[in-house]
């Protein structure tokens, strides 16, 4: 039944989704629009998020607003082993780039199963407060989500728009050559790419893992919402993975509350393939030009 109270039920749900569909997508983008390479590896970076949360609960007794964060930058930090032994001279080379992490992740994913094993997980429920603001109905594990997204996104466009590393990256991006006659190190800056947008996969694999079930196979899921986000917004914009993530967390929200989770993906694939077909650059892209 349609009402207001239900409508704002799936808003807030909409906008919980969309959040950490928008941290996965960031990250992304963000390495295929510097360095021009379709990570495929990025879910696998995901699940390995939700495991580091998992360990730093259970084993390590850290707090969790702690172990979040400190999981992500360690697998930031164990990316850079990736970056050094497979992508550092792939990048600009979509092919063989797009090759060499599908291969990382199935890596990635089989040893994940050989070490934690192919059970699933559950990380358990660090808040169970539930808050009533008039008919709607909050649980205070939503909120936590949507903050901490809300903050890392903050930062995060703090960090790209005011800072001089942030600056050099879209100078790089936009174009390789001028950005090295003004003297940027591009490799540096190409490696902090990767540390960041690995560690942003990685957070918001831990708040998938707070809220969802852990396995060795769960980055697939993500992996393919990011896709999805940035074709909607344009492959190398971060606007657009932004506006892409939350058009996607309302219609998924949307659709599965009247229609069912099913009805869901299928159209979230629907409006994908509408997208590539009347506006292949998505919503912030720009058409290539030919050379």
């Amino acid at each position: 039944m349609l009402s207001l109270p239900v409508l704002a039920q799936v808003v807030v749900n909409g906008v919980n989704l969309g959040a950490i569909y928008i941290l996965m997508a960031l990250g992304f983008t963000m390495i295929f629009g510097i360095m021009r390479i379709v990570n495929f590896a990025h879910g696998a970076f995901a699940m390995l998020g939700g495991f580091a949360l998992y360990f730093l609960l259970m084993d390590a007794h850290v707090p969790f607003l702690l172990a979040l964060p400190l999981g992500a930058l360690l697998v930031g930090a164990g990316s850079l082993l990736a970056e050094r032994f497979v992508l550092r001279h792939l990048y600009h080379n979509e092919l063989q780039g797009m090759i060499a992490t599908l291969g990382l992740s199935m890596v990635m994913i089989y040893l994940a199963a050989i070490v934690f094993g192919v059970s699933q997980r559950s990380v358990p429920a660090v808040y169970s407060e539930i808050f009533f603001f008039g008919p709607l109905v909050v649980p205070m594990d939503r909120l936590v989500v949507l903050g901490i997204a809300a903050v890392t996104l903050l930062l995060f466009f703090l960090f790209m728009r005011y800072t001089k590393p942030g600056l050099a990256m879209r100078v790089a991006a936009q174009d390789l050559e001028v950005a090295e006659a003004q003297g940027i190190n591009a490799a540096a800056h190409y490696q902090a790419a990767f540390f960041i947008a690995s560690s942003l996969a990685a957070l918001a694999g831990g708040l998938i893992g707070q809220l969802y079930a852990l396995s060795p196979f769960m980055g697939a899921t993500p992996l393919m919402k990011s896709f999805i986000v940035v074709i909607l917004g344009g492959l190398g914009s971060i606007p657009g993975a932004a506006l892409g993530g939350l058009l996607l967390g309302m219609a998924e929200s949307s659709l599965t509350t009247f229609f069912g989770a099913s009805t869901a993906q299928l159209a979230s694939f629907g409006i994908v393939m509408l997208v590539l077909v009347l506006r292949p650059q998505g919503l912030f892209g720009h058409a290539e030009r030919d050379s």
